[in-house]
């Protein structure tokens, strides 16, 4: 299945964005000349995940293991544009699915572990797939029987999949991923002998976040991702045989542009970490001699508010972290360059193609990289246009939409032609409903995301703003703001904070703290709620829409 345009094609190889590599291509290349070093490294805490022990694979061992889960998906019919629907947490076999699917020319769609079958019917009918993958048992509870019940809900919808079960013991009505791979390698070599799989053929379809409405899937070809992942690998400073740690859920931009594609690029380690917890997040830093990873904000803004949590040197081999799925706070960055000696790398991105990256190439200044990013960028063409009527935009300090094209940028949601035609101009930028203004003629600032926007009274407020502010007082964990309706102004600014032990907040002394900061009177929040943790999403994104709905 190929989605871009011919005319795009040429136009991003004669670039040289685009080849002829496909994802397995770049590991494969690795195994040559690596063959003995170690590439995957599983959670450190698996046996408590999934009743298994975990597994450190060498590049040799890897690539074993891909050609079989290879073999045996070909063996049981699954082949060239068929989907494989998987629900896994961050182990090994859901990189060796990554790079089977590459290798058969198959689409892998990942999608969250927090989704219940509510979100897995929805998006089973939209797939179709040929096979779904899930995990025996996640922290005690039965995720093969959930995979199932969502299936049997929807059976007048789809043909029924095979389905393959990544467990410590037999599944009922499935087979076992071991057992997969035990298929006969002639007929992986038959197969493709027969079959022709190009670069430009899709490998992945991801999904939204889905905080509104449903979930869209956004499809993405091997050129898609390795033109991403090169320049974020370049963006990060990474170097040959780096060790590399992952915390972030396998299943769309953050992780897949941010690590997987940084992995294939560095030939190094990559280890897996699911989910969040700090305690073995610190034992892998230490024990596995990380020198990059991604992690969200609010854990930043804890390491340096709280240094006592971090052992002496947990962050020695650390060069570089990468942050993003929220603002970033300037004494964060600040921070962490004066206390430990790395950078912390801004990155906005999203599934559809948003690629901009602040590190200290382009400023040394925290502030400027909170919340700055280049306009110049080689991999989007990128503009500000009014949200409303369209208007380009090419004065300072204005907001406007940012509308983006390129190499970067997807092609369109999979099966919804309204909803791609919604997302693009007439003129082919995609329509990415974030906020910027120019800052002045080499940078952008982050404003908020337009449909986040608060209206009080018809002046729009942006909550990034806020929470930057808010997140930064001495006595805050940390914070969101959300809106709540008002039938005289339209919308009021409401205060989600979670305070630290021992510390108190009330609205008087927030706003008192507010007014200290400068900021206009109409942006000061009129509720406070104290409540135990902020909502978020899989890549630590404040639900705001939750937040709205406690009042």
């Amino acid at each position: 299945m190929i989605t871009t345009p011919d005319v795009k094609r040429q136009l991003y190889r004669q670039q040289g964005f685009f080849g002829e590599r496909r994802l397995h291509d770049v590991l494969y290349a690795s195994a040559t000349v690596k063959a003995e070093q170690i590439a995957l490294v599983d959670p450190l805490n698996r046996q408590e995940l999934t009743g298994q022990v975990p597994l450190r694979l060498s590049y040799s061992e890897l690539k074993q293991r891909i050609e079989g889960c290879a073999a045996g998906l070909v063996s049981h019919h699954i082949g060239k544009d068929d989907v494989v629907f998987v629900q896994l947490p961050n182990i090994v076999e859901l990189l060796i699915l990554y790079m089977a699917c590459s290798r058969i020319g198959a689409i892998i769609s990942p999608v969250p572990m927090q989704y219940q079958q509510h979100e897995l019917a929805d998006i089973l009918p939209v797939l179709q797939p040929k096979a779904v993958v899930s995990v025996g048992n996640f922290k005690g509870k039965d995720h093969h029987q959930l995979m199932d019940q969502a299936v049997q809900k929807v059976a007048a919808k789809i043909k029924p999949p095979l389905h393959i079960c990544v467990t410590a013991q037999a599944a009922e009505n499935s087979l076992g991923f071991d057992q997969l791979m035990l298929a006969d390698q002639q007929v992986l070599t038959q197969y493709l002998n027969q079959t022709d799989i190009n670069a430009d053929d899709i490998v992945t379809i991801c999904w939204t976040s889905g905080t509104e409405g449903l979930p869209k899937g956004i499809p993405r070809s091997h050129n898609h991702w390795l033109t991403i992942g090169l320049a974020t690998y370049e963006g990060n400073k990474l170097q040959d045989g780096e060790s590399l740690l992952n915390p972030f859920p396998f299943i769309n931009m953050a992780s897949i542009g941010g690590l997987m594609m940084s992995w294939l690029y560095s030939r190094g380690k990559l280890v897996l970490h699911h989910p969040m917890d700090l305690t073995v997040f610190v034992r892998q830093l230490i024990e596995e001699d990380i020198s990059y990873t991604l992690a969200p904000p609010p854990l930043l803004n804890n390491i340096i508010k709280h240094p006592e949590m971090l052992p002496p040197n947990t962050l020695a081999k650390v060069h570089t972290i990468g942050s993003g799925s929220a603002p970033l706070d300037s004494w964060m960055v600040a921070g962490f360059k004066a206390q430990h000696n790395i950078e912390v790398i801004n990155h906005f991105g999203s599934n559809e193609g948003v690629s901009l990256l602040c590190g200290p190439d382009q400023t040394h200044d925290p502030e400027q990289r909170a919340r700055l990013f280049p306009i110049t960028n080689k991999l989007i063409t990128t503009r500000l246009c009014h949200a409303e009527t369209g208007e380009l935009i090419e004065q300072a300090g204005i907001s406007g939409e940012l509308q983006i094209q390129g190499p970067s940028v997807f092609d369109g949601y999979y099966h919804e032609a309204e909803k791609t035609a919604q997302a693009f101009t007439p003129d082919g930028y995609y329509k990415t409903g974030d906020l910027f203004e120019i800052a002045d003629s080499n940078y952008y600032r982050f404003v908020g995301r337009c449909k986040d926007l608060i209206i009080r009274g018809g002046v729009n407020i942006a909550p990034a703003e806020l929470d930057n502010l808010i997140n930064a007082h001495a006595n805050i964990e940390e914070a969101a703001v959300a809106a709540y309706a008002c039938d005289v102004m339209g919308e009021r600014v409401a205060a989600f904070v979670v305070v630290k032990e021992g510390q108190s907040m009330s609205l008087e002394t927030l706003k008192q703290y507010l007014q200290e900061q400068q900021i206009a009177m109409y942006k000061l929040p009129e509720k406070l709620i104290l409540i135990d943790a902020i909502p978020r999403n899989p890549l630590g994104k404040a639900l705001r829409y939750k937040l709205s709905e406690m009042i």
